[in-house]
């Protein structure tokens, strides 16, 4: 599930807050805006949920290239599946813990 919704650009990120005149930054790292782009590849507080050989091997100057090649390689789908997933739950975790202490 959460693969497709990677792919078609629906994972509940901060981006659609801006459609409700509300604040669309990245709440992990206090980056201006939650994307796909931000949340593959570019939040710190992730870092460690990313499967760097997979990253290193779809690695691109052209960031939304580089998503694409992370959400569209079919030789890594289950390693792809796995990272996607293990990310969502570490930034599900952290925004419960940020939303409790505020």
């Amino acid at each position: 599930k959460i693969l497709f919704q990677a792919r078609a650009n629906t994972l509940e990120l901060n981006k659609r807050k801006r459609y409700k005149q509300e604040d669309p930054k990245c709440e992990l790292c206090g980056y201006k805006e939650e994307n796909l782009i931000h949340f593959l590849i570019e939040c710190k507080e992730l870092e460690e949920s990313r499967n760097k050989e997979l990253i290193k091997k779809c690695k691109d100057e052209n960031k939304e290239l580089m998503a694409g090649k992370i959400l569209f390689e079919k030789d890594e789908i289950e390693e792809i599946k796995c990272m996607l997933g293990k990310m969502w739950r570490y930034r599900k975790r952290k925004l419960e813990e940020i939303n409790r202490n505020t």
